[in-house]
């Protein structure tokens, strides 16, 4: 059986540890290897929790037996909008320390196109569930 997880405070619990290890790994990788790898790190931890979370988490009215859709990252749409728009911000963030003159511009580049990225993931999920909603309440719909 598949790991999946329902409960509000695990999904909590599990995104906190997802945090101070991502943050545990990056400085560990930035002392011995330099910033480059810390930064890398951090984001391969990001990227590696979207992915668990998106596949692990589900709504309290979502079964919990057959796997998400690829496409579906949320159990709703407006936690797909809510992370999309945290994901905007985290890319923003990182375009504004570069314009500042941050020193690692080549990791800002690969962290902002992975936000962007990550962000883009988001909004096709909740695209996507909006029209499967429209579809379900209209069948037989216009087209």
């Amino acid at each position: 059986m598949a790991l999946r997880i329902t409960s509000a405070t695990s999904k909590v619990g599990v995104v906190l540890v997802a945090v101070v290890l991502g943050f545990a790994l990056g400085f560990f990788a930035m002392f011995l290897l330099g910033p480059t790898a810390g930064a890398l790190t951090l984001l391969a931890v990001t990227v590696a929790t979207v992915v668990f979370c998106g596949r692990t988490f589900r709504a309290e009215d979502e079964p919990t037996a057959p796997p998400r859709p690829a496409w579906r990252l949320t159990g709703g749409t407006t936690s797909s909008v809510v992370m999309a728009g945290f994901f905007i911000l985290q890319g923003l963030s990182t375009v504004l320390a570069l314009a500042a003159g941050d020193d690692g511009a080549a990791v800002a580049v690969v962290s902002a196109l992975v936000y962007a990225a990550l962000a883009a993931a988001y909004v096709l999920s909740a695209v996507a569930q909006r029209a499967g909603r429209l579809r379900a309440q209209h069948p037989g719909g216009v087209g």
